[in-house]
């Protein structure tokens, strides 16, 4: 009996150490592993980010998809080795606790592109890929009138209203969902202010406590009026700020839309049969003189490790022929200055972005608000605004 006790003891212990063992590896393994982030970012951008790196051959690499509606973890600094998400305030406000990006990985990016995220005189994050806030013309009824695109915001006006005698909805935009009524509201302010003025506009509306009351900023209130001087002539669908992309779509069979505003990125989910017959083309300035910039929210990298791996993945993901795969497989925007897309749209907005000087920016919904309630808030009240 004695004997048989001491067996199972000894059993009993070897487990134990197997065990602790096992935990241990785990443990080394996973202190060991690249552990990537995406937050705020959709599957198609993490199935192509997971697909480079995979390519790379890397004996341990982790990857986590954090919650994009709640803030980012506190300790994620901690947590990860790499962040892939947009471009944003709440990016901005944490770049002190980012580990430094070396320079000679922004070579393979045109200058312009470069400027997307500095906070100061330090590039806190590398762009990856662009979005883009877009303006796409019917073509057929395009070549019909013999109608030049837009060049400006006032041969925009022009064009509506050209427009506007020849099919029911000159202009449409699916203001329903908040992202794409920020991205309007963001695109024609761009287009008002230029680029630093726009910028200026953003701080006023961030710093402003307009949001606890029943009024907005001058610098909002002033690109909305210009936005119901177009509702009142008619130049664009008079329940815009109502309209999903189910009904835009339903407008688009009928043929009765001469002009759409969407992201790139929602362009992506129409069928082909619809949208292709719609040329994109970039938001155009009320003033040339201003500094040009373009709306196209970007995805980024941050790092959070200085070990070598995180780093090496971030100059394979802005190399030229991982961009070109990363832009096919995501749907949107390369950035490096070699990459080749094979799409014309994801081609087009990396050089206006490349071309502009102020480079690509974010809207509203990227550089004003933190929390999502606040977002809400904002929304409903320039929704009631514009319909008042």
């Amino acid at each position: 009996m004695l004997k048989k006790k001491l067996c199972i003891m000894i059993a009993g212990g070897a487990a134990i150490l197997v065990a602790a063992a096992v935990l241990i590896a785990v443990a080394a393994f996973d202190a060991s592993a690249v552990k990537v982030a995406f937050y705020d970012v959709d599957a198609r951008v993490q199935d192509a980010v997971k697909d480079q790196v995979g390519r790379m051959n890397l004996r341990r690499v982790k990857y986590f998809a954090l919650d994009g509606s709640e803030e980012l973890p506190k300790k994620a600094e901690k947590k990860y080795s790499l962040l892939i998400a947009k471009n944003s305030l709440a990016l901005r406000t944490r770049a002190k606790s980012f580990v430094p990006i070396d320079e000679g990985i922004f070579e393979a990016l045109p200058t312009s592109i470069r400027k997307a995220a500095i906070d100061g005189q330090r590039r806190y994050a590398i762009p990856l890929l662009l979005d883009h806030f877009e303006l796409s013309y019917y073509e057929p009824l395009q070549k019909q009138l013999g109608l030049a695109l837009p060049q400006s915001y006032g041969g925009l006006l022009r064009y509506l209203e050209t427009l506007k005698d020849n099919i029911e909805i000159p202009l449409a935009c699916a203001g329903a969902e908040d992202s794409e009524l920020f991205g309007f509201v963001s695109a024609l302010a761009l287009s008002l202010y230029g680029a630093q003025d726009y910028k200026k506009a953003l701080d006023v509306l961030r710093e402003s406590a307009a949001l606890n009351k029943n009024n907005l900023p001058e610098a909002v209130t002033r690109v909305l009026d210009e936005i119901k001087a177009m509702q009142d002539k008619g130049l664009i669908y008079p329940k815009w700020t109502k309209a999903s992309f189910r009904d835009l779509r339903y407008y688009m069979q009928e043929r009765k839309v001469g002009a759409l505003a969407m992201h790139l990125s929602a362009r992506r989910d129409f069928d082909y049969n619809l949208i292709k017959y719609y040329d994109s083309n970039f938001f155009p300035q009320y003033d040339s003189g201003t500094e040009r910039g373009l709306l196209a929210p970007q995805i980024v990298a941050v790092l959070l490790s200085s070990k070598k791996q995180p780093a090496l993945i971030l100059g394979q993901l802005v190399s030229a022929d991982t961009q070109s795969d990363l832009s096919n497989v995501s749907l949107l925007a390369p950035v490096a200055s070699r990459a080749e897309s094979v799409d014309r749209q994801a081609d087009d907005v990396r050089f206006w972005a490349a071309s502009s000087a102020a480079g690509p920016l974010g809207g509203i919904e990227e550089e004003s608000e933190v929390s999502t309630e606040r977002l809400r808030l904002l929304a409903k009240k320039i929704r009631i605004y514009l319909e008042s």
